[in-house]
């Protein structure tokens, strides 16, 4: 099948090929009315139009590869290798969709090397659970301009935009959608420690009653000794874990990984959809789209909605 052009899109619209490129490429400064800039996406969206990065990297100097670094602690749990599949999978459709390619790359979270990241000219970046104390090193690898947006992570520094879960009207949802009072709570480990202390907190309980998940072991020896009581898990694949010694019903799963739909009906569930990948990628479409009209908040809390 023949590939549209900037041509045949101007052809359908009724405007010029000039007018269809603006458009396309969200040229600032030109004064183009709303309802002409619709006619032209929709024509381009009926005729199945991919634009040609190369030519778009040479016009605008820019290469069309957006950066999805995840920071990897060594010898992962299968649970902690799975909880970012959805993320990665949703963010890299939408990316696609939209005309950019992605790319991949896992960081060791203790010692992460950079060189591969300098090699790259990347348009922009998302750094997923990072620790705190090595953010500073990986952002100095990009030049000022390229958008840094920071997932899963509490990184005291007012430059840079983050995306995070509300952890506290979620925890809300979760205590008042549970036939029993919860008290326990079992989250996943995160290499950036600032977020597990935040939603800690963020959860009302002591810490005491609260389990950060390492292994499975570990995680048997906390639930035998709740096995009588309600409680409140973080991560779906958290949760298959903690079913092999907890009857379903005494758990309220809040679904962080976008899997809920494995959860068993016996348990309640608490989830987020896929609102994470898509705040995140809309906010880097806007600081791509238009670098001097940024959002003035830089933190993101995409809330959670009752199944």
């Amino acid at each position: 099948m023949k590939k549209a052009t900037l041509k045949d899109i101007a052809k359908a619209a009724e405007v010029s090929v000039a007018t269809v490129s603006y458009v396309l490429n969200n040229v600032a400064n030109q004064t183009i009315p709303d309802d002409t800039k619709c006619r032209i996406l929709e024509a381009a969206k009926q005729l199945n139009y991919v634009p040609n990065l190369a030519a778009r990297s040479l016009v605008m100097q820019k290469s069309g590869l957006i950066g999805i670094l995840i920071n990897r602690a060594e010898l992962e749990e299968l649970w902690r290798q799975l909880r970012y599949s959805q993320l990665i999978n949703r963010l890299e459709r939408l990316l696609s969709d939209r005309g950019y390619h992605v790319v991949l790359f896992s960081l060791d979270a203790s010692d992460p090397k950079l060189d591969i990241i300098s090699e790259r000219k990347l348009d922009g970046v998302f750094v997923v659970d990072v620790k705190e104390e090595n953010f500073h090193l990986i952002s100095s690898h990009f030049s000022a301009g390229v958008p840094l947006i920071v997932i899963d992570s509490i990184i005291d520094d007012s430059l840079f935009y983050k995306v995070n879960y509300d952890y506290k009207d979620a925890f809300a949802k979760a205590f008042t959608a549970s036939q029993h009072q919860p008290n326990f709570i079992i989250i996943d480990s995160f290499n950036n420690a600032g977020l597990v202390n935040h939603i800690c907190s963020s959860s009302g309980l002591d810490r005491s009653l609260i389990h950060v998940m390492q292994d499975e072991q570990t995680l048997k020896a906390f639930l035998e000794q709740n096995k009588n009581n309600t409680g409140i898990i973080l991560n779906e694949f958290v949760a298959i874990s903690a079913y092999k010694y907890v009857d379903p019903s005494r758990l309220t799963v809040m679904c962080t990984t976008g899997c809920s739909e494995i959860i068993p009906a016996a348990a309640t569930r608490i989830s987020f959809d896929d609102r994470k990948p898509e705040e995140a990628f809309h906010l880097m479409m806007r600081l791509l789209e238009n670098p001097t009209a940024r959002p003035e908040s830089k933190y993101i809390q995409v809330k959670a909605i009752n199944n």
